[in-house]
């Protein structure tokens, strides 16, 4: 398990096969494309990395509750498949890492997938047709992975996309 990068006092790291009596997993996973492509000729994007507001108005990543009887990544995948229209095929290999919070008796799981230019437009495409969008998932974003100085001299970009509330 690679060192948690998680910083919260509610949550501690554990490994995967983790469980407690009658706790609760969640699963969510950064979809992101690798490019080489530029805004307007001047930031580098470097990534294009999926995010969606959820039914709460908050930002979050793709996922959810794993339903009693499912492994966590038939989970994820389930979850994944109502939310963006897609299957990714996500595995036990794309894990990240795993939290635990007794206060809430849950684990969350995290894991990453990389995906084509081509997937990810896909991906863009098809979430408006998913069973959960207008329900849960209210829209579909990119994460703006680079900043710059605008005209009125304010740093944009990715530092000022983490000023939104996250879930």
């Amino acid at each position: 398990m690679m060192e948690s990068i998680v910083k919260h006092p509610d949550f501690k790291p554990v490994e995967r096969t983790f469980t407690t009596e009658n706790n609760r997993s969640a699963a969510h996973v950064m979809i992101f494309a690798r490019t080489d492509n530029r805004l307007w000729d001047e930031h580098d994007q470097r990534a294009w990395v999926n995010m969606h507001m959820r039914f709460d108005g908050s930002l979050g990543f793709p996922g959810g509750l794993v339903d009693a009887g499912e492994s966590i990544e038939i989970g994820l995948n389930r979850e994944v498949k109502e939310e963006l229209g897609n299957d990714f095929d996500i595995k036990a290999a794309d894990l990240v890492s795993s939290h635990y919070s007794e206060k809430y008796n849950i684990v969350n799981h995290f894991y990453c997938k990389e995906i084509g230019e081509e997937a990810f437009f896909q991906l863009e495409k098809s979430a408006m047709k998913a069973e959960e969008y207008g329900v849960e998932i209210l829209g579909h974003i990119r994460i703006p992975l680079y900043s710059y100085i605008s005209k009125r001299g304010k740093l944009t970009g990715f530092p000022l996309f983490l000023q939104n509330t996250f879930a």
